[in-house]
């Protein structure tokens, strides 16, 4: 009697335990190669509001394209931060589920079956991860009595296994889960808009300042210029690009457009009527060293304190921004007393691309002026060559 009674409190202790690793939350699958940059803005309290706004107590990255977050929140309140902030082009579904210690798909199947027994008798569509893994599922879920049609349902099932995490996920809704929307409206001019859209989603600084005068340096066709004018309502943008404007960016009563290509020579008569400014944007598709030369006669005529913001951007396709040597290129023109990182500081320096260095070290030395709190993001609308350098003059 007293080995049984063991027995039954070994196996209830371990039944608490599995149902304590039990969590209810979110499995958001994202669009490839973007789960690092989106983990990061799920994750970091500190700097940015999304982990606040979605109410999670942990996130968790479980494959290159799914990430997990623990939280109480109702479907509705975080489908409402993922469609109004910048996510919404890079979240392919999101999921309200449960989580449990499982490993196998049989496992998978009994618990999906638990799940939708609350509503039967139903015919379910079933969304199974990874895609590969859903034909296998739906067999092992008819073999158990559920009633599966891909058209004709009245609710949907999803789940599945992480197998290197040891853990399955799990859910049942009576609609679809939230999808990406990648609608693109009339105010769409290029996809290089995102890139402004999200800066000034997760990052306050521009909000800080409220700029009354913006430079965007290289604007055609207008999409930085069309954001910024957008969010600042009162501020005045002068795009300056022999290239023409998006007519819904020249519509815009805040922007004024300079159709010509600015150089030292005429850098004098095309800004000085409307500096100092307290932006400068640049987002052109240009090698880092000859986007330095180009800013170079610009920076004067941003204040003290004003923010510059622009691209880098890697041409050589084994080069990734990350890894090379261009960044510190960057912030040697920005700040002449930069020491570059060494090997072991984050990344490796390129092989590819060394000369891009030298190319730029006139540009660095004849920089002639002095930028503090330089940060290198790498946005999620940010290719996997590009990041964006955010910097204060001061």
């Amino acid at each position: 009697a007293h080995h049984t009674g063991t027995s039954h409190r070994s196996h209830a202790s371990t039944a608490k335990a599995r149902m304590e690793d039990v969590k209810r939350g979110f499995a958001v699958e994202v669009v490839n190669d973007h789960t690092h940059r989106m983990y990061v803005y799920l994750h970091d309290k500190e700097r940015y509001p999304y982990h606040a706004a979605v109410g999670a107590t942990t996130v968790e990255r479980w494959a290159s394209d799914l990430i997990f977050f623990a939280s109480d929140k109702r479907e509705e309140e975080v489908a409402a931060v993922l469609k109004n902030a910048f996510f919404r082009r890079y979240v392919q579904r999101l999921f309200v589920v449960s989580t449990a210690p499982i490993s196998s798909e049989e496992e998978l199947a009994d618990k999906l079956v638990e799940a939708a027994s609350a509503l039967s008798p139903r015919t379910f569509r079933y969304i199974g991860y990874p895609k590969k893994k859903e034909r296998s599922m739906c067999d092992l879920l008819s073999v158990r009595g559920m009633e599966l049609s891909p058209t004709s349902f009245t609710s949907v099932l999803y789940g599945g296994v992480i197998e290197k995490k040891g853990v399955a996920f799990f859910g049942v809704s009576q609609r679809e889960p939230f999808q990406r929307e990648m609608v693109r409206g009339e105010d769409f001019v290029s996809k290089a808009q995102y890139k402004m859209e999200e800066l000034l989603s997760s990052l306050n600084l521009l909000q800080q300042i409220q700029p009354k005068s913006i430079l965007d340096l290289g604007a055609s066709p207008g999409g930085w210029s069309m954001q910024v004018a957008q969010a600042f309502p009162d501020s005045r943008v002068l795009a300056v690009d022999k290239g023409s404007l998006h007519p819904s960016v020249l519509a815009l009563p805040n922007i004024t457009h300079s159709a010509t290509t600015l150089t030292p020579a005429n850098a004098e008569s095309v800004l000085s009527p409307h500096s100092p400014f307290d932006v400068v944007v640049c987002d052109v598709n240009m090698h880092p060293a000859e986007a330095c030369t180009l800013l170079r006669p610009v920076l004067s005529y941003l204040r003290s304190g004003g923010v510059l913001v622009f691209t880098i951007k890697c041409f050589f396709k084994q080069v990734k921004a990350s890894g090379s040597d261009l960044i510190d290129t960057v912030k040697r023109f920005l700040s002449p007393g930069h020491r570059p990182r060494g090997r072991g500081e984050e990344g490796e320096k390129a092989s590819g691309d060394g000369g891009a260095a030298a190319d730029a070290h006139e540009s660095e030395e004849e920089g002639g002026h002095s930028f503090t709190n330089i940060e290198v993001v790498w946005l999620v609308a940010n290719t996997i060559h590009e990041r964006t350098v955010v910097a204060v003059k001061e």
